[in-house]
Parts: C-alpha cells; sequence; structure tokens
C-alpha cells in the first residue's frame, strides 16, 4: 500500500524546505518530514534530528533537490528504501576525470560575493535557475558558504553501484545549472527521467510531474 512510505525531502541550495510545498501539496496520502538546511529564514534541523530520522522512520522514499542529494548519501548512507534525485548529482565540481562539472573558481566567486553582498548572489542564483520568487529577508551567509564547500568537495559517484537499484532520477532536460553531461557524467548508464524543462527547478516549474514520479516509485515498491 503506498501508505506505508514515508517521504523525506531535502531542498538544495540557496532554498529552504518551503520550497517543496508545490510537490507536497499534491501527495496528502503520504506522511512526510523535511529537512532544512539553515540556508535561508533562520531555520535548520538539528544533528540530533537527523539522527532520530535515520533511526526511526522505515520505509522511506528520500528525496534530494541538487545539494539535497549529497546530503542525503552524506548523512544517511544507503540507508532508504528509495532515492528519488530531482536536477541532481553525485558530484558537482569539475575534476580531471569529470570535465562537466562546475570549475571551483565559479563556486569561490560565490563564496566572496556572499562576504560582500549576500543578497546579490542569492539573487543571481535564482534568476540563473529560472526561478520566480522573491529572494528571503533573512539569509544565513554561514550556512550557504559551508554549502558552496560541499558543493565543491562532495563526490559520491562511488556510491552509485550500491544503490543504483533503489534511485530514480528526474532532471531537465536544459537545466541552466546542471548540464545534461554533468548528469549523464554523474549516473553513467544509470536511467534518467528527462522533462522538457529550461529551469532548476523541477519541483516549482513541475510539480505534477515529481508527485508523479513519487507516486509511482511507492507503487512499484
Amino acid at each position: 500500500m503506498i501508505q506505508k512510505y514515508h517521504l523525506l525531502f531535502v531542498h538544495g541550495w540557496g532554498f529552504s524546505k518551503h520550497f517543496w510545498e508545490p510537490v507536497s501539496y499534491l501527495l496528502n496520502e503520504f506522511s512526510k518530514e523535511y529537512i532544512d538546511l539553515g540556508f535561508v529564514n533562520n531555520i535548520s534541523i538539528l544533528s540530533n534530528d537527523v539522527h532520530d530520522l535515520s533511526q526511526q522512520i522505515p520505509n522511506t522514499i528520500a528525496i534530494g533537490h541538487s545539494l539535497g542529494l549529497l546530503y542525503l548519501l552524506k548523512q544517511f548512507p544507503r540507508t532508504f528504501h528509495h532515492y528519488i534525485a530531482i536536477n541532481s548529482f553525485l558530484r558537482f565540481s569539475k575534476a580531471e576525470d569529470y570535465l562537466s562539472g562546475v570549475p571551483s573558481r565559479i563556486l569561490h566567486l560565490m563564496s566572496k560575493g556572499i562576504d560582500k553582498d549576500v543578497y546579490s548572489v542569492l539573487s543571481q542564483f535564482y534568476q540563473q535557475c529560472q526561478y520566480v520568487g522573491n529572494v528571503p529577508n533573512q539569509m544565513n551567509a554561514s550556512a550557504l558558504q559551508i554549502g558552496l564547500g560541499t558543493l565543491e568537495t562532495e563526490d559520491f559517484r562511488n556510491v552509485l553501484p550500491s544503490i543504483t537499484d533503489r534511485l530514480t532520477i528526474v532532471s531537465s532536460k536544459s537545466d541552466p545549472v546542471v548540464s545534461s553531461d554533468m548528469t549523464i557524467d554523474s549516473f553513467k548508464s544509470h536511467p534518467i527521467y528527462w522533462v522538457k524543462d529550461n529551469t532548476h527547478v523541477l519541483p516549482i516549474s513541475h510539480p505534477e510531474i515529481c508527485a508523479k514520479i513519487i507516486k509511482d516509485v511507492a507503487l512499484k515498491s
């Protein structure tokens, strides 16, 4: 039964748990939990809460947007019944064996920009994502810089073989942040559900598609 599965959502860089509201609204038949990484609005989940989630939630389908997938794989390695990666990747920054990644210098420039004008950096990022929402009044510069560091250093490509039978990938065909080449280089031959979309925010631009995929995963499990 679909109701036996619990959903755990983690948003990407620069957003908050409210990012998931359009998708969550379409999934009322599920119990749900949200992790907020504290980038905006001074909201975050505490480390002991993370531990409680990993210990107490059986049959969890974990959904990560962008950086959110890296967080899930780092905090809950090989824990969940199923992972759904939306606009995501297993490594973000460019490397000798990962030429489709984003050069570290871009992340460094963003980090320096946060020191000077965090509002402008987040505003430019939202524009790049094709996200039309307003920049929040409260922004946590320290958390945003930590997030950039995670994007530069974390690499979970070696985890793919251990979760490949429990992983669904959903990507925008013309994502302005995560190129199709990066997506393919991250997930190799794993099937990818491509959506005809030019944003980095599929849960906002196509919540009905995201919700249907989540329901389908639960029904087929």
